[in-house]
């Protein structure tokens, strides 16, 4: 992807994302049910999460870099300390850390708020930052992993040197990036062995993305399950179409993540491995992390009746009305009982 127009997209990419989050945390101050309880401050925090994320995308304007044996995520030096450089970009990749995490915390929410058995009392208190620093400790988990395992080297340098004049008129004393070479020159010199060092440092971040995943289909699926039970249960249609709403936006919630952080990411880190390294696998993985954002918000507004209600009523779509008491997560437990 060319420079300039990789640079566009991720400018526009923030704009759009810039909107949309920012529609959704007016709508959940403005539109929430009463109801709607401690997961309204969740889904503030979910927002401004993808807007810093996008964000990032934004300030850094990284190039994803995905060539043979090597990925690495490389941007311009801006200060003259190239050390202040180095930082930003390892902790501002650390947001890929926090991001599925976020979303084991949504879904183990969700699934509480369904069981109906009190153990929303977890989500209160002092018990909800705990729960919201969760994501941010595997954010900085990820980073130090960089730190550790994925630094810049020579060989690695070397390496990249020429096809990035060539692509992208970049000299290596320009930027600072961080990645795995995967197979670099042997102690003997006659022929190629394993990073080890950069596998292993795949392998601690493949391991939490891997883990969250395992928990988002776990309760995801013990979430459908009881959806599916309290839909045939259902003593009113309000509940009926209640549940109905709640189980689209946890299938659309799921499938974003999947398949705009997860899949992309996984192969952009384990392309290379096997000498697959190929750099329309680094433009696609951009340009997917960048829509990410913008669309992350969208389920929740326009499968909820109060935020599409509003939304519409904004277009001019329909005649202000009163708002539609949908409680997104059944916090209150009271409002699927009726």
């Amino acid at each position: 992807m060319n420079t300039a127009i990789k640079n566009d997209v991720q400018n526009v990419a923030f704009s759009m994302a810039f909107i949309t989050n920012c529609t959704l945390i007016l709508l959940i101050f403005s539109r929430s049910p009463f109801k709607l309880g401690t997961y309204k401050y969740l889904m503030v925090y979910f927002a401004s999460v993808s807007l810093f994320y996008s964000f990032l995308e934004c300030l850094l304007n990284p190039l994803l870099l995905s060539y043979k044996d090597c990925f690495q995520v490389i941007v311009k030096l801006q200060f003259s300390n190239p050390k202040v450089d180095r930082y930003i970009l390892y902790y501002g990749c650390g947001i890929c850390g926090v991001l599925m995490p976020m979303f084991v915390v949504h879904f183990i929410f969700r699934y509480f708020a369904m069981q109906r058995k009190g153990n929303l009392k977890y989500f209160e208190g002092w018990y909800f930052l705990y729960w919201l620093s969760v994501p941010l400790i595997s954010g900085f988990l990820w980073a130090q992993t960089l730190f550790a395992f994925l630094y810049e080297d020579t060989e690695s340098s070397d390496y990249m040197r020429e096809i990035l004049l060539e692509n992208y008129g970049l000299n290596i004393s320009d930027i600072t990036y961080v990645g795995v070479l995967y197979y670099k020159k042997s102690i003997s010199g006659s022929g190629t062995e394993p990073n080890f060092t950069g596998l292993q440092g795949v392998c601690v971040l493949g391991t939490i993305m891997t883990v969250c995943f395992c928990f988002i289909i776990y309760f995801g699926t013990l979430t459908y399950k009881r959806i599916m039970h309290l839909i045939l249960e259902g003593r009113s249609e309000y509940t009926r179409r209640l549940q109905k709403q709640l189980y689209q936006a946890l299938v659309i919630q799921t499938i974003i993540p999947i398949f705009f952080l997860i899949l992309p990411l996984t192969i952009y880190f384990y392309s290379p491995l096997f000498h697959f390294g190929n750099q329309t696998i680094g433009d696609w993985t951009a340009l997917s992390t960048a829509i990410y954002p913008i669309i992350d918000p969208l389920p929740v507004i326009f499968v909820i009746d109060n935020y599409r209600l509003a939304v519409l009523e904004f277009f001019g779509c329909i005649k202000p009305q009163r708002t539609v008491s949908i409680n997104v997560t059944s916090s209150s437990n009271a409002a699927v009982e009726n």
